[in-house]
């Protein structure tokens, strides 16, 4: 078969992985790549993915990727364009991506109905994945076999997320601003529309229909300033924030998504209250077989770790399959499963 012909959108944090991961992939070819920073605009692919040249050129004109005509599109910014998305899949290009949506069903003004009109006009698949959302969620319906019926899914992510320099991420979260408890929660309810996406994508891939969607917060302010390198957090500010997701039946919870992150524990910072953390997912269903599972995720070597990976490469290893798939905006429930490939492959 011959190989699929990709685009990596943008190269940030996850998509330098991401473009790495194409370049090296038997059954990928890179021919494109967007970037966002002018400085980049010409540069070669392998020069920004700081592996050897390919030989393809990077742009900053949708019209030169809707010009190759790409089977996939790799797309990562920070924040979605949904006029880009719209035009990749009305010329017939699949996207895969880790930016912040899902469905788009709980963006403003349509989007979910724009984004599946258009994956229907080009017959194309939109495809929204990551680490959380989608690959945590992902092994905890896996584990949902086990039951003949499920009462409630809980999901915990508790760890230091210092090590990801995603500046823009961490403000529009609340991290380094006063306590001002109301405008904070509803910032991080403006800037995650996809976790409560991901709620209902669970729901569903078990049959089952949400009647609403809740979010609760705490924060907690560092005890002294800090400095990250990449950004600054003052004393007496957000260093740390513990949020849960809800989804709703009949007015009780049937699946939920906590996460607890801070800045700066592995380095010594503490703020008030302190939370402890798990460094790790702790996934837990209740049904007629109970079941816990606690993820810890190490790279090989410590010492060069890719911050990157558990992110782009539930992307890159859903290409094939969404590549493959029916037209529209599909889920996690539409595939089989998505793996990686073995050393010896």
């Amino acid at each position: 078969m011959r190989k699929l012909r990709v685009v990596q959108w943008t190269t940030g944090i996850v998509g330098k992985t991401s473009l790495r991961a194409i370049i090296a992939h038997p059954k990928l070819e890179l021919v494109g790549v967007f970037c966002h920073g002018a400085e980049k605009v010409g540069k070669d692919a392998g020069e920004l993915a700081l592996v050897d040249p390919v030989g393809v050129k990077a742009t900053n004109r949708i019209e030169d990727i809707l010009a190759l005509k790409p089977d996939c599109v790799v797309y990562m910014p920070q924040w979605p364009d949904i006029g880009h998305i719209e035009r990749l899949l009305e010329a017939g290009i699949n996207i895969v991506t880790t930016a912040r949506i899902i469905t788009g069903r709980h963006y403003e003004a349509d989007i979910g109905k724009r984004i599946e009109n258009a994956a229907l006009k080009g017959n194309a698949t939109f495809y929204g994945t990551g680490m959380n959302p989608m690959f945590i969620p992902t092994l905890t319906l896996a584990a949902t076999g086990l039951c003949g019926t499920v009462r409630k899914i809980s999901i915990l992510e508790s760890t230091d997320c210092v090590m990801y320099p995603g500046v823009g991420t961490w403000e529009a979260y609340g991290f380094g601003k006063p306590l001002n408890y109301d405008q904070l929660k509803d910032d991080l309810w403006k800037a995650e529309p996809d976790y409560r996406e991901l709620l209902e994508v669970m729901a569903e891939a078990l049959d089952v229909r949400l009647d609403d969607t809740t979010l609760d917060v705490k924060y907690a302010l560092a005890d002294a300033d800090r400095d990250l390198d990449y950004m600054k957090i003052p004393k007496n500010t957000v260093a740390a924030i513990d949020a849960t997701w809800r989804g709703l039946v009949r007015g009780e919870t049937f699946v939920e998504v906590r996460t607890v992150w801070k800045l700066g524990a592995l380095y010594g910072h503490t703020e008030t209250p302190n939370w402890e953390l798990l460094y790790g997912y702790k996934l837990d269903v209740e049904g007629d077989m109970n079941i816990t599972l606690n993820c810890i995720f190490m790279p090989e070597d410590i010492s060069k770790i890719d911050i990157g990976i558990p992110t782009a490469m539930p992307a890159v290893n859903a290409i094939p399959q969404v590549c493959a798939a029916r037209s529209g905006v599909l889920s996690v429930k539409d595939l089989t499963l998505i793996t990686s490939r073995g050393r010896s492959a």
